[in-house]
């Protein structure tokens, strides 16, 4: 590995053990990285752009811009600096997975998150090695020729294409046609599922029609739904959704075989959630996004 910087700015812990870090780069740019765990062990979350240029509505890392691509060196040394410190703490991690899901589209930066991914799954323990997407269509199929190592995550959270486009305004680019055509590709062509992550709004996406239109779109041998519920970040005019109606939503898949489940959030309480990032720039208000 070439010479690189990430210095420590912050280290932030919750009452469940999830970890935030804060990472000062060479050129002064910041990026955060999250530890956690769930129910296939402890994992990490890694960030591949300083920033993100998507501009999804709902995610507080959209606010920092402008965005470079890390380099491969940068993401896998985020991994590694976690594990260094969970040793000094007398901890020997046995780490069961890492996202590529923290700061930044992994899809735009492409070459470096592929060769990073290589590397991390070679690392003794990590077993899983995920990207999720906002649905950057052409580097989807190029992934599924060239890379065994990444279990594919695409963002969808709408139906309809308007509404997506609100949501996610990169999507004005790629139809949801368009986007889950080449996430059905990629399933095919690795011979595993997709993850479809639907992040539930109120009065947005949740209605029983999105349930019924979800079905329609999703061939159960070829993906999976985790649902999502938004994060509170300051600033920004959405509600969380019950668990109630996420459990209503949840139920109405489950007669027609497709693999749903409601994913919790960790690391709310210190900012370290899914949405929840955000290194450098302030959270000025944004625009609720209407059904």
């Amino acid at each position: 590995m070439d010479h690189v910087v990430l210095n420590l700015s912050e280290r932030h812990e919750d009452s469940e053990g999830t970890v935030k870090y804060l990472w000062a780069l060479e050129d002064n740019r910041k990026i955060e990285t999250v530890y956690f765990s769930h129910h296939a062990g402890p994992g990490q979350c890694l960030s591949t752009q300083t920033g993100c240029t998507v501009g999804c509505v709902f995610c507080a890392t959209a606010l920092q811009r402008p965005a470079r691509n890390l380099t491969a060196d940068e993401i896998v040394l985020q991994a590694e600096l976690v594990d260094e410190d969970f040793r000094s703490r007398g901890i020997e991690m046995p780490w069961r997975f890492v996202t590529l899901s923290g700061m930044g589209e992994p899809m735009l930066n492409y070459d470096n998150v592929v060769e990073a991914a290589r590397r991390l799954y070679e690392w003794t323990g990590i077993e899983v090695v995920s990207a999720t997407t906002s649905g950057i269509v052409p580097r989807i199929y190029q992934l599924a020729e060239e890379s065994t190592y990444i279990q594919l995550h695409v963002s969808l959270h709408a139906t309809q294409d308007e509404t997506r486009k609100q949501l996610i305004p990169i999507s004005r680019k790629w139809s949801i046609a368009e986007v889950l055509e080449a996430a059905t590709y990629f399933a095919r062509t690795q011979g595993r599922r997709v993850i479809v992550n639907y992040l539930l709004f109120e009065g947005i996406n949740d209605s029983d029609d999105d349930a019924r239109r979800l079905i329609d779109l999703l061939d159960p041998e070829l993906f999976e739904v985790h649902f999502l519920l938004w994060n509170e970040i300051e600033g920004f005019d959405f509600r969380r959704i019950s668990d109630r109606r996420v459990a209503e939503f949840n139920q109405m898949l489950e007669p027609t075989g497709l693999m749903a489940k409601p994913m919790p959030s960790k690391g709310r309480d210190i900012q370290a959630g899914c949405g929840q990032l955000l290194a450098e720039r302030p959270r000025p208000a944004r625009s609720r996004v209407r059904g």
